[in-house]
């Protein structure tokens, strides 16, 4: 586990010695790897890491080259079948100085080029620079659980696993990305290739970038196989055990302490019943608890460790340390995220790193296995659109926006009111507007005129909010008629949501606690296997994760399999108008709006006398708002 980082000059011109910026750049990300630091200048190339010492503590040190020392890698991540791959390597010829996966990848680039990549199974982002070919290369993993952005600035083409330490560099140049702050509103998050800066972007997932002579070009090098297989539950079941264990095994190899985040749902349950099976210890297990007992979800997760025998932590998360935690966050973060989730993660990340040093995580099992009730909206969604209009819109909606505030985690007005604000567009449009922060709808009334004229693209399309203008995720479902609604909604979130909020999170909050975090559902041929199944095996009648809650039901208690989906949630709602009011008084009030002239006044103070009175629950627009003040503030308020 590292923060990788580095910069070439585009003419190919040697690097002087006054040119290496590599130090500073490399100090900004020394928490994601705080063991130790590697620095290499070869020619017009600059190449850095922060180590996270995790597989072959004593020989693993990075930059690592190949035989001859023509051939350099930084890599950030684990590459789980590395085992079978220095077997490779070795039966080809090469010699390996040390037991990383590292080096077996600079190996496998030698004898298939870029090619090597469809080799690696693991989460990675990793940099070559090849002195024969003159040529950088940069790739990111499948799913996008590693970083990585680029940019270029004064003819420097300059990468790192975070923004800052692209800023790092003197020929950086900050500036707001006018059409990513709308996108970050309408998501609450930054989709890639984009960033709030301008001029710097993130490589999508399953995509490398290669720059050789003075050109950058980019290209997708896998789209997973998924073909509709002919199935039974059964041995779907069967099937989808055998890959999920396979996953496990590979994720649990370290040469460090290992443990599991059990939260007491299904996924991060399902993963410790299967790694105890898989270890000759006692499994240690981390969960957290809040005081308030509709976020609460810590004795379900005592439940699970009790019955699996796990050795089991939990930590109680005090509203006094909400802000505090947050503040920490802050100086982490290089853009803003509106998933107050990360939160709490990072404070179980903290206080997991003093016991263990890697932990495995149970993401992208709703997106995979249709875990999310939004599913559940969007199948019976049809229900609502067919009644008449006139009962609707005279009866049903003034009864339903009428219901009293709850500010308790999901509560019933708050999902009511959400689902009716949406449910009669189409598909794409609805879901986004039911996940999102500030739908694009409202930008007019949000932004100022000023901001809205300078505007390069309308965001008028789902198309354009995800930024399809030339880039091929590998996973965006095609925005067509007559396909099964429920598979195009979990593939756009595996590929949107998953990608640029939910890693995007895991990854900042436990590298902010030199934390490794491993995903066994995100294994490509469990996800290859999820993605060729039908709905119909993973949503039945009212029932989410239909066949993950009959593959559990073989290894967890029956009210653990039964219990609904809850969320990984905290009282937002509550907070901004108590823990948060300070931050909420400084960076959402009139002067201080005014001088950015980005958001309209009246617009947010409608938003807070809403919220305050009682009149609607308007958390998800103020966190929105108050994590993108708190950004700007960072980087532009002078």
């Amino acid at each position: 586990m590292c923060g990788i980082t580095g910069y070439l000059n585009l003419n190919n011109s040697h690097l002087g010695s006054q040119q290496n910026f590599l130090p500073a750049m490399c100090k900004s990300i020394e928490h994601r790897g705080p063991d130790e630091t590697g620095m290499k200048i070869i020619g017009p190339a600059a190449l850095g890491m922060t180590r996270l010492s995790i597989i072959d503590l004593e020989t693993g040190q990075q930059p690592i080259a190949n035989e001859d020392g023509s051939i350099w890698i930084i890599f950030n991540g684990e590459i789980y079948n590395f085992q079978a791959l220095q077997e490779k390597v070795r039966k080809a010829g090469h010699k390996l100085a040390t037991k990383s996966d590292t080096e077996t990848i600079i190996h496998l680039y030698e004898d298939y080029g870029i090619d090597c990549l469809q080799f690696l199974e693991g989460m990675f982002a990793l940099a070559i620079w090849d002195s024969h070919k003159e040529r950088l290369l940069l790739a990111r993993d499948r799913l996008g659980e590693k970083p990585l952005h680029w940019s270029i600035f004064e003819e420097q083409f300059i990468f790192s696993s975070e923004i800052k330490a692209i800023l790092t560099h003197p020929a950086a140049r900050k500036n707001l990305n006018e059409n990513a702050l709308r996108q970050y509103l309408a998501l609450d998050y930054v989709p890639a290739p984009y960033s709030l800066f301008k001029d710097i972007n993130k490589l999508l997932p399953a995509h490398y970038l290669i720059v050789e002579k003075g050109e950058v070009k980019i290209s997708n090098y896998w789209q997973p196989q998924t073909n509709p297989i002919n199935i039974g539950e059964n041995q779907a079941i069967e099937q989808a055990e055998s890959l999920l264990n396979q996953s496990i095994k590979l994720r649990l190899i370290a040469d460090v302490p290992l443990g599991v985040f059990l939260s007491g749902g299904i996924d991060s349950s399902l993963i410790t019943a299967l790694a105890a099976q898989n270890v000759n210890r006692r499994l240690q297990t981390f969960s957290i608890g809040f005081a308030d007992q509709s976020f609460d979800e810590s004795i379900h997760a005592q439940t699970v460790a009790k019955h699996i025998g796990t050795e089991h932590q939990c930590f109680q998360f005090p509203p006094d340390l909400a802000l505090s935690t947050m503040t920490q966050l802050w100086d982490v973060l290089d853009e803003p995220i509106a998933d107050a989730s990360i939160i709490p993660t990072y404070f179980l990340s903290k206080m997991t790193k003093e016991k263990v040093t890697v932990a495995l995580a149970g993401e992208g099992g709703d997106e995979l296995f249709g875990g999310y009730p939004t599913y559940l909206a969007h199948k019976y969604v049809h229900l609502w659109q067919n009644l008449p209009r006139p009962l609707k819109q005279n009866v049903l909606e003034p009864i339903i926006n009428s219901l009293p505030v709850s500010l308790n985690n999901i509560s019933f007005d708050y999902k009511i009111k959400r689902f009716i604000a949406a449910a009669d567009e189409p598909p794409i449009s609805r879901h986004l507007k039911w996940m999102g922060g500030l739908p694009i709808g409202t930008h007019h009334e949000l932004l100022t005129s000023d901001l809205m004229s300078r505007q390069t693209s309308p965001l008028t399309c789902e198309e354009e909010l995800f930024g399809s203008n030339g880039y091929k995720r590998a996973l965006m479902p095609e925005f067509t008629a007559g396909q099964d609604i429920l598979e195009t909604i979990m593939r756009l979130d595996l590929s949107t949501y998953l990608a640029d909020d939910l890693l995007v999170k895991s990854d900042r909050a436990s590298m902010a606690a030199s934390l490794e975090v491993r995903l066994p559902f995100l294994a490509f041929p469990l996800v290859e296997f999820a993605l060729s199944l039908p709905s119909s095996l993973k949503i039945k009648a009212l029932t989410t994760k239909h066949l993950l809650r009959k593959l559990a039901s073989k290894h967890l208690p029956e009210n653990i399999i039964k219990r609904p989906k809850k969320g990984f949630g905290i009282p937002v709602s509550k907070w901004l108008q108590s823990e948060f009011k300070p931050v909420v008084d400084e960076l959402l009030n009139e002067t201080f709006i005014s001088r950015q002239e980005i958001f309209n006044w009246s617009y947010v103070q409608t938003l807070l006398v809403e919220h305050n009175t009682g009149i609607a629950d308007r958390r998800k627009e103020l966190w929105n708002l108050l994590m993108f003040q708190r950004w700007w503030q960072k980087y532009f308020a002078a």
